[in-house]
């Protein structure tokens, strides 16, 4: 896993979505945490279907994961979330991209059906 593949926001989505479980005391780095981090920027807003509702079932499913209280420790990456990482790195390889965006974070996460965001990932790029 090479972050200096990572694209700024790709890079600033993962640093949010660390603090994100940091401050909610989980100790592990998931998905949800990355799907968060990422609906609170403005391009991948724009590629979901219905971000508010993503981010809903997004904020429930974390709400069931384990929490330790008074631990100020980074949380470690849950193995969920490294395949995850994996999946995108595929993704821009699979698009001919050097760099991890992310658009290819969202593919990787497979939370909207991937025709609807492939569609309008290619008109977002103009292609």
């Amino acid at each position: 896993m090479d972050f200096n593949k990572l694209t700024i926001k790709s890079q600033e989505a993962v640093a949010a979505a660390q603090e994100l479980a940091r401050r909610n005391g989980n100790p592990e780095l998931y998905p949800e945490h990355l799907l968060l981090a990422l609906l609170d920027q403005e391009l991948p807003r724009q590629l979901v279907p219905d971000a508010d509702a993503l981010r809903a079932q997004a904020e429930a499913t974390l709400s069931q994961k384990p929490r330790i209280q008074g631990s100020q420790q980074q949380p470690q990456v849950s193995g969920a979330l490294s395949r995850v990482l994996d999946r995108a790195f595929d993704e821009a390889k699979r698009m001919e991209d050097e760099y991890v965006s992310s658009d290819h974070l969202l593919l990787a996460l497979d939370v909207v059906p991937r025709e609807a965001l492939e569609a309008k990932i290619a008109a977002v790029r103009g292609g």
